[in-house]
């Protein structure tokens, strides 16, 4: 027969039912039996033309062995190679193969065993088809996660309860220079008066000024398709209210504008507050031969208000600083930690803290020195976190959103002057770059 021609034919066939202008599911049915037909009468084709050409190579083979060729292993006649043919197609048969037939079809034969038939694979995990499938898969439904820092400088801070969007707080200004003056008074002064009929006391009168909070808006947004909330082993919706979530994230953003914020759409931090003392470093950057000079120096400018709010601040970096910082000359012993005990936990008589929210060593503001009573926190709205699957409703979607309103600021707009006039002290200290 004709596979190749019977094949053709029933593919015609197929493609006329399918071309027409109308194809009805019986004719779709129709249409599959006859391309499945035609795929038979193919491989049909296929296998004459591969039993010809094993029958020409074991011909070859015989003729070169009648000549004397040393090669493989050959057929001595047809008969043998139509019986080892039938013995390799039938599935009982499990005896040893002729050594021609494993010749001609032994392209792999690494895998194969002595009678010539194909080695089975020991079942293992290693692929899907071999055992791998019947192994499940761990999964950990916790997430793992770095602790973000702490936020200890809020509760250190004087709190402002805001009912309104700002709040005007007056405050006594303290910002004199004169000599011979105290300024702590808002310019206020007394005199020493003899008792004398009909003579006036001198007036002196404080100063004010005012302080403005408004409330600036730090928010977080995301957003997440409705399946993962519905199919995450994980409550998306706890993480997102949790300490990694929204609430983190914000108590973070906000203390680094307690440190550094410019004022504009955001809280004035201490280090750029033209209150805050900047006491040249030593060295730039700090070393640990002068770190010592440096810090005694900042405490020389602070002047503090509230004991309990006092809190060192130091750039991450700043840990070798002080653990090998020295005396100073004559005195080149180690002041701070030790290898055994560890780090200590105040400098000179404050605690401290180590923080990713300063500048680096060398530049200004790396080291404060605070007193955090002094600065002023308006709250107007504590972190609010709301959720709505209505935003993108039609997008099978589900909406985060966290609110928070706040503002802060240093009371004093300037350093304390002194009454010789040039001695300035501030419950703000930081250490800068060292001046040339």
């Amino acid at each position: 027969m004709d596979y190749k021609a019977e094949a053709l034919k029933v593919f015609e066939e197929a493609k006329g039912i399918l071309g027409q202008a109308t194809v009805s599911g019986e004719d779709h049915t129709k249409a599959d039996k006859l391309i499945e037909a035609g795929k038979g009468f193919m491989a049909r084709e296929a296998r004459e033309v591969e039993l010809k050409q094993l029958m020409g190579q074991a011909v070859s083979m015989a003729g070169a062995a009648k000549e004397g060729n040393v090669g493989p292993p050959q057929f001595k006649d047809l008969a043998e190679f139509w019986q080892a043919v039938g013995r390799a197609g039938n599935v009982k048969y499990r005896g040893p193969l002729h050594p021609a037939l494993q010749w001609v079809g032994g392209e792999h034969a690494e895998h194969k065993d002595s009678t010539g038939w194909a080695q089975k694979t020991t079942m293992s995990e290693a692929t899907g088809a071999t055992g791998g499938f019947l192994v499940p898969e761990q999964f950990i439904s916790q997430v793992l996660f770095v602790d973000a820092e702490k936020a200890p400088i809020r509760a250190r801070c004087t709190p402002i309860a805001m009912t309104a969007r700002s709040v005007k707080i007056p405050v006594l200004d303290q910002s004199g220079t004169t000599a011979c003056q105290p300024h702590w008074f808002g310019g206020m002064i007394a005199q020493w008066t003899e008792q004398q009929p009909n003579t006036a006391k001198p007036q002196s009168d404080p100063t004010w000024r005012q302080i403005e909070l408004v409330a600036h808006e730090l928010c977080c947004y995301t957003r997440t398709r409705n399946e993962l909330v519905e199919d995450a082993p994980q409550s998306l919706d706890s993480f997102l209210r949790g300490q990694m979530g929204f609430p983190g994230a914000i108590n973070w953003y906000e203390e680094y504008a307690f440190y550094q914020g410019t004022g504009a759409g955001q809280p004035l931090g201490v280090i750029p507050a033209p209150a805050t003392i900047a006491v040249p470093a030593q060295a730039n950057p700090p070393a640990p031969a002068t770190f010592f000079i440096d810090l005694v120096n900042m405490l020389e400018a602070f002047m503090p208000v509230n004991e309990r709010s006092v809190l060192w601040s130091l750039h991450i970096r700043h840990l070798s600083d002080l653990m090998l910082m020295n005396g100073p000359a004559g005195t080149p012993s180690y002041l701070w930690g030790g290898a055994v005990a560890g780090p200590a936990a105040t400098i000179l008589g404050y605690p401290f803290i180590r923080t990713e929210k300063l500048p680096a060593p060398g530049t200004a503001g790396s080291v404060l020195l605070a007193d955090w009573s002094m600065y002023l926190l308006g709250n107007r709205q504590m972190v609010t976190i709301d959720t709505s699957s209505h935003e993108r409703f039609q997008y099978d979607e589900t909406s985060w959103r966290a609110v928070h309103r706040v503002d802060g600021q240093p009371w004093l707009s300037a350093p304390i002057t002194l009454q010789d006039g040039s001695t300035q002290v501030s419950p703000f200290v930081v250490l800068s770059a060292k001046t040339t």
